[in-house]
């Protein structure tokens, strides 16, 4: 039975931590008995996992009380528990949805798949299994999809048994879907620019000195750097910035930039991420940029490349599937954890440097007397709930403080803040501290008073960055692409819309990467014939417009 069932399960990880339990191991503290519906029920240490009246009954009325809407091949339900395979079965058998199913417990896991065949279930290629909530995680942020319902269901008398594991589980699922919502968001409203902005930066690296921010790695050992936000803490601690300048080396994120300078200070790094309008924020300073090194994505906005930065120094996100499969010609490029926002860059750079210690101003990521900025710009708040932030509306939340109170921040900064949070447990990073009052509550992240920094010993003269400027090989990256994007043409060629021309697009990066929401909505409407014009014009434009770009820069 162990076998048929480890030949179907989807998760090599899972599967070697099975093949190293004994079945001596996994039957310690089991036992069963028979209900009055003369159902077999497991009990682990004597504590049940089912009802023990009428467990698939129990289950029925379960789902029944969970479970609203009507699910779809596409929604994902996830089952807390695995029991004698009651609820696996049952939810297999109501819903054509995918199931995850959750056991914390690898032991009892290994016990059930011992004596239950599920192996149809895991056949079917709807049903995936963990006992591993990290891995849980990863499978739910890469299958969802922004308008995917996703479910949690359980097996009652193991909820109340395990009720932190269930706790957790919630609440780690509605951050990753939360955060998943905010990343379908971007893509739908970035693709595009991302694209134009990656191809004018291939080219400017490859006629410019610029150089990879992973030449930097581990440089900087020994040392602390600040990063200063544009939050209203970093005006708290501005004087105290002033008097201890030569013990960080400073990265600034590029909204804080100004403030920096009026202030007389001239920061080591400014990190930058947006996709556009980086002249405001930067571009206006004068030769004091001579004096700055740069950090940026590929997909920043290409303005940056223009300046007169002392040195402008290239990230490579991990979640770019772009450079993703330019690396592929390029054996050099070194991806490091997704940013999401300029904070969170120089938050995973300073780490990647090598720096001992990093100290946090103006990453208060919440609101102090409706005050946004260290600048003293003041909220524009149209309700108790909403803020309107550069013409966009936001919602407000209320999240847990450094000083253990209450405090409103946006529901987008919620988000940053488990990513923050989730960098530093992958990194395994401890030495960060706080120096906002009043912000928000960050796992990981130690508040402290400015007069409270051990910074005795700390120097940091301007850095010796050596690095080599690097160029990009890409005419076998661009006959790939243009293999792929001559079968799309043939699709077009004869009419057709359907998955096959989806898939066609996918394969071409370029192209992918303009289409992404158009693909998004398409995928979510189940190939509706009622797209198809639209979507086969949208992709003919795609096209155009990239070859066009390519061009007009001669990357072919």
């Amino acid at each position: 039975m162990f076998e048929k069932n480890m030949e179907y399960i989807d998760n090599l990880a899972l599967k070697r931590r099975l093949s190293r339990i004994s079945i001596e191991q996994s039957r310690a503290g089991i036992s069963y008995c028979i209900t009055p519906s003369n159902d077999y029920i497991l009990l682990k240490d004597d504590v049940p996992s089912d009802d023990l009246n009428n467990p698939r009954e129990t289950i029925r009325e379960m789902l029944k009380q969970n479970i609203k809407n009507e699910m779809h091949s596409n929604d994902i339900i996830i089952t807390f528990g695995i029991g004698l395979g009651y609820l696996l079965d049952e939810v297999f058998n109501t819903y054509p949805s995918r199931i995850f199913v959750y056991e914390p417990d690898v032991n009892f896991l290994h016990f059930v798949l011992n004596n239950v065949d599920i192996s149809q279930h895991l056949a079917s290629g709807r049903v995936y299994i963990t006992n591993d909530l990290d891995e849980l995680l990863v499978k739910l942020n890469s299958s969802f999809i922004t308008k995917d319902k996703v479910e949690i269901v359980y097996l009652q008398n193991y909820a109340v048994s395990h009720n932190r594991d269930l706790l957790l589980l919630t609440q780690k699922v509605y951050d990753t879907c939360k955060s998943k919502m905010v990343d379908v968001n971007t893509i739908t409203k970035f693709s595009k620019r991302w694209l134009g902005n990656t191809i004018i930066n291939l080219a400017a690296i490859n006629k410019s000195n610029i150089y990879k921010l992973s030449d930097l790695e581990s440089k900087f050992a020994g040392q602390t750097a600040l990063i200063a936000g544009a939050g209203p803490s970093l005006n708290d601690n501005i004087e105290h910035i002033q008097a201890n300048r030569n013990n960080f080396i400073i990265f600034c994120v590029n909204k804080a930039l100004k403030y920096l300078l009026q202030n007389g200070i001239i920061p080591d790094f400014v990190v930058c991420l947006d996709a556009s309008n980086m002249k405001n924020t930067v571009g206006d300073v004068g030769s004091q940029l001579e004096r700055i090194n740069c950090i940026m994505d590929i997909r920043t906005d290409f303005a940056l490349t223009y300046m007169s930065f002392n040195k402008i120094f290239i990230n490579f996100s991990n979640t770019d599937f772009l450079m993703g499969k330019l690396a592929k010609f390029n054996n050099d490029i070194k991806f490091y954890e997704s940013g999401g926002s300029a904070t969170i860059l120089a938050l995973i750079s300073a780490i990647k440097l090598g720096f001992s210690r990093i100290v946090l101003a103006g990453l208060d990521l919440a609101f102090k007397d409706n005050i946004l900025y260290a600048n003293g710009e003041v909220m524009n708040r149209i309700s108790p709930e909403q803020i309107i932030v550069d013409t966009v509306k936001k919602n407000l939340v209320k999240i847990k403080s450094v000083n253990g109170g209450i405090v409103y921040t946006r529901d987008d900064y919620e988000v940053y803040i488990h990513h923050i949070e989730s960098i530093l447990r992958e990194l395994n990073y401890k030495e960060v501290y706080n120096l906002s009052a009043f912000g928000a509550y960050i796992e990981g992240v130690r508040a402290v008073r400015f007069e409270d920094l051990n910074l005795w010993g700390n120097s940091s003269s301007a850095p010796i960055l050596a690095a080599e400027p690097f160029r990009f090989e890409l005419k076998d990256f661009m006959k790939d692409e243009f293999y792929h994007i001559n079968s799309i043409i043939a699709l077009l060629s004869k009419g057709v819309f359907s998955p096959a021309l989806v898939s066609s697009i996918v394969r071409s990066v370029l192209i992918y990467q303009y289409m992404q929401a158009d693909i998004l909505n398409v995928l979510q409407r189940n190939f509706d014939p009622a797209l198809a014009e639209d979507f086969v014009e949208k992709t003919k434009l795609a096209i155009k417009t990239v070859v066009e770009l390519l061009q007009k820069y001669k990357l072919i």
